[in-house]
């Protein structure tokens, strides 16, 4: 199979003061052009290759090695080719944060997505640039970043499942402020504890869950039953 012609950025090149390498998969090239443009605005960010379908996107990161992918799930005829490209990046790239830019806001994609292992998922109507901005940081620090609208869904979906003894309430509370995007020091202003409380209860909802990531940890809790 032929492939797609990828960035004219020479490979592996970092552009001048450049720290975050990413790469964009999306289908529109309006859209990839538009992003690009936005994220070179910021002197922190390179676009070192753009990618339309799954071999592309498998391509790029296999021989750029990006700090971050930007991932519109839909690579085909539906956005299971997407799910997959997130699934084996992160499986294959674990140094690689995965950031789902999509129009798609379906409660269903978005669990999959972050039981794949996404680090956060936004979508293209709400994001302003600055969000996007601070939402790649953001992911590179760890954190799970969820849109407005992605945040209230699955909190929602996070408040409608039975709580068990596992998980303590302080457990509960710390993991719908995680759904809903808050870094470690936002939910600790929200809940008037401090930042290494958090960690904790993040670590002990960890432990009991089986999860590994924020992103797991909210999948988990919200779409497995076992809260």
């Amino acid at each position: 199979m032929e492939r797609e012609p990828r960035s004219d950025v020479p490979l592996g090149r970092r552009m001048p003061n450049a720290s975050t390498r990413i790469v964009i998969a999306d289908r529109n090239v309006i859209t990839r052009v538009g992003l690009r443009s936005i994220l070179e605005r910021n002197p922190g960010f390179a676009v070192i290759a753009e990618a339309t379908s799954y071999d592309a996107v498998i391509d790029a990161v296999d021989e750029h090695g990006p700090d971050v992918l930007i991932i519109d799930l839909d690579l085909g005829d539906d956005t299971t080719r997407g799910l997959k490209v997130v699934e084996e990046v992160t499986e294959r790239y674990p140094t690689t944060k995965v950031l789902v830019l999509a129009n798609t806001l379906s409660e269903m994609i978005v669990v999959e997505a972050l039981r794949r292992g996404a680090n956060g998922y936004l979508c293209k109507d709400d994001v302003k640039a600055d969000e996007l901005g601070k939402g790649i940081k953001a992911i590179q620090d760890g954190e799970t970043v969820l849109g407005k609208g992605v945040g209230n869904l699955v909190a929602h979906s996070l408040g409608s499942t039975r709580q068990t003894e596992h998980l303590t309430d302080r457990e509960i509370d710390v993991i719908k402020h995680v759904a809903k995007g808050l870094s470690t020091k936002q939910i600790a202003v929200a809940m008037f504890i401090s930042e290494s409380t958090i960690k904790f209860h993040l670590q002990n909802a960890s432990k009991k869950l089986g999860a590994h990531r924020r992103a797991e940890i909210v999948h988990r809790a919200s779409a497995a039953g076992l809260l």
